[in-house]
């Protein structure tokens, strides 16, 4: 039985590192799922959406609803959610950036910008406020940890944080429901900015060491502007006959 015990130790450790494996926290790529990176293979771009260099644009004619498991693998649940975020915004119009909509297009989950404000709301009654601008014309790379009990906002890389308490019960999303990108719902005004990077996390494993999650490209599109086309020239107004000066 000597002879065994190494063996028996050997494949206990194997099924150890196996365990740790198979729970490693692992994330959720938006964009990627959406088709809407850069590394998709199909030419089909949803309209609205326009493709740059380090990311996608919105615009007001995007469309952008997929079934929730598309995004989201099942079980899924809105009280441990942790996104990390690289976008500029174009418009100042208080849109989301995106929303979670049951099958009867209840919001269950939704980010949302307003003038000197992020805000996070889960289900209809329960939302919160956290001092962030983003409507600076700059791009910004953050984080947020979406709890149970409460949302964080991680910047500058985990030096600064900011918390708000979130009265809400642990909450699991309809596996029947839609993501709904750039919006809050159909009705609502549409986000209109470039988005870089959009990932979701199960939890808020990577929450101290975030901006090392960052991708580099992202990093550069602080220097980077996209290449929009140019707006068609103004018509001349029948009534103004213009006057030449020699």
């Amino acid at each position: 039985s000597g002879g065994r015990s190494p063996r028996r130790l050997h494949l206990l450790l194997m099924i150890c590192i196996l365990a740790a494996e198979s729970a490693e926290v692992w994330n959720v790529d938006v964009l990627q799922e959406l088709g809407l990176s850069g590394r998709r293979t199909g030419a089909f771009t949803p309209s609205g959406v326009i493709p740059f260099k380090s990311g996608v644009i919105l615009t007001p004619r995007a469309r952008v609803q997929v079934p929730l498991g598309t995004v989201l693998p099942a079980p899924f649940n809105a009280s441990s959610l942790f996104l990390i975020l690289s976008l500029s915004v174009h418009r100042f119009n208080g849109a989301a950036l995106f929303s979670l909509l049951s099958r009867r297009r209840k919001v269950q989950l939704s980010v949302r910008f307003a003038p000197g404000k992020v805000l996070v709301s889960k289900g209809q009654k329960s939302s919160v406020s956290l001092d962030y601008d983003v409507y600076d014309g700059r791009w910004h790379h953050f984080a947020l940890d979406i709890q149970s009990h409460g949302v964080f906002l991680h910047t500058s890389c985990g030096r600064n944080s900011l918390h708000a308490g979130l009265s809400s019960k642990k909450q699991l999303l309809d596996p029947e429901g839609f993501f709904l990108l750039g919006k809050l719902n159909h009705n609502s005004v549409a986000f209109e900015g470039a988005i870089c990077q959009f990932d979701i996390y199960p939890s808020a494993a990577a929450a101290q060491n975030y901006c090392d999650h960052i991708r580099r490209h992202c990093r550069e599109a602080d220097t980077y502007r996209p290449l929009l086309p140019a707006p068609p020239p103004p018509r001349p107004d029948p009534n103004i006959t213009p006057r030449y000066t020699g």
